[in-house]
């Protein structure tokens, strides 16, 4: 899309005007010559040294005395560009102003094919007008546009693409949208923090989806269709879902952009929500399982995993006999939140008591608690403070690295440190 592009008024413009008016003032050298210059003596003006014996007025002369030519430039005056102003009156940075607003009006002639970006002006059963500060306004014909453009009210911002320049100034609503909306998507590609909605128009043969955003068709590749692999393609053609661009193919022309990439924005949240309903039973969908549990999507971007020996006797019946499939809805309760993409899920029903909401209440920092030796890890011991709560003691707390002198299930004394109950982290020391 076209920038708007400006013309300012030009100093020698100014200068061309004044010229005129000078001339105005400049009595002609005619034998009635006297009549004219009492005339003017009368204003306090004379100008007869301006003339030569042949009655050809002398300009260079007049305008080595014109006082214009005596300013000096005022450096207080904030400009643009260079411009100097030589006016000390008090008004003189007003006078500027005004007349640098009046310049950015002036604009070159507008041509087809150009995308403004403007506000609706009227609208009528005929006509759709569009003030996009130009000395025209551009006129849109209704019948030709979409009825969401038709339903435009004024006073809404909206691009316009010109379409005629001559005689009326003529254009499109529908086509400058797209256009613009091709530009912007292109745009957000580098950014990658802008999510558009689109409607999901139909699957394409070689795998993916044609999504409409705002006129403009974009290609999604089926695996940035959600988080994990849909298990039912067809069952997105029609909805509306939110889509970030993510890049550009330039042999199709096309848009590529990602719901993926929108949902795993979500997450953050989602984790933050889902530590307040720590111990409610959730609905999810199967999205594969393994030989060790069931994958399972919940609240539209987290991922969770039934580990077999959490699953219910019916669950497990269709686990080993292989009946469970990917879309089946399968209810459960969170166990345990690891991190934004690994959490695990139990069927079998845990307390709703969730111990990080309160926990700065119980324990204070620094404060020495009795707790059980979980699993290590070659950076350090991972230790049950309470149910639900563990704690990191990291090898380089432990003397001499001495990870091997610990054994699970060992009771030891810690030292909380700090508590980290956005990321559900406890760290902690020996105690001296």
């Amino acid at each position: 899309m076209s920038e708007k592009r400006r013309r300012r008024i030009k100093t020698a413009g100014v200068k061309a005007e004044t010229s005129i008016e000078l001339l105005e003032k400049v009595p002609t050298p005619t034998q009635e010559f006297t009549e004219t210059k009492e005339e003017v003596k009368d204003d306090g003006n004379d100008f007869s040294e301006f003339y030569d014996e042949s009655g050809e007025f002398l300009w260079e002369k007049y305008e080595a005395t014109c006082p214009t030519q005596n300013r000096t430039h005022n450096p207080h005056i904030k400009t643009n560009n260079g411009d100097k102003v030589f006016s000390r009156e008090a008004y003189a940075q007003e006078l500027y102003d005004l007349m640098e607003g009046h310049s950015a009006k002036i604009k070159p002639v507008i041509q087809e094919g150009e995308i403004h970006t403007g506000v609706v002006y009227g609208v009528d059963q005929n006509f759709i007008t569009v003030d996009i500060d130009y000395r025209e306004l551009v006129y849109v014909k209704a019948n030709k546009e979409s009825e969401e453009v038709r339903a435009l009210l004024p006073g809404e911002e909206t691009a316009v693409l010109i379409t005629d320049t001559k005689g009326t100034l003529g254009g499109t609503i529908t086509g400058g949208v797209k256009h613009k909306t091709f530009m912007d998507l292109r745009a957000g590609i580098e950014e990658g923090n802008t999510a558009w909605i689109g409607q999901v128009k139909n699957m394409i043969e070689n795998g993916g989806y044609i999504v409409r955003v705002q006129g403009v068709d974009c290609f999604m590749p089926g695996s940035l269709a959600g988080i994990n692999k849909l298990s039912d393609f067809g069952s997105i053609v029609g909805e509306e879902i939110y889509v970030v661009p993510v890049s550009f193919s330039p042999d199709r022309g096309t848009i590529v952009v990602s719901h993926r990439k929108y949902l795993q924005a979500l997450i953050p949240g989602a984790i933050q929500e889902l530590k307040q309903t720590l111990g409610t039973e959730m609905t999810g969908n199967v999205t594969g399982t393994a030989k060790y549990g069931v994958f399972v999507e919940f609240n539209k971007c987290l991922t969770g995993m039934i580990h077999n020996n959490e699953l219910d006797e019916t669950t497990l019946a269709k686990f080993k006999s292989r009946e469970i499939k990917p879309g089946d809805e399968i209810k459960f309760f969170v166990k345990d939140i690891i991190s934004n993409t690994k959490i695990t899920l139990t069927q079998k029903e845990v307390t709703s008591f969730n111990p990080w909401l309160d926990i700065q209440s119980r324990y204070t920092i620094p404060s020495v608690v009795e707790a059980k030796v979980k699993t290590k890890k070659d950076y350090g011991i991972f230790v049950n403070i309470e149910e639900g709560v563990t704690g990191l003691l990291h090898v380089s707390e432990l003397p001499d690295n001495s990870i091997e002198d610990y054994k699970i299930g060992d009771s030891i004394n810690v030292q909380i440190t700090r508590i980290d109950e956005a990321t559900m982290k406890v760290f902690l020391k020996l105690p001296k």
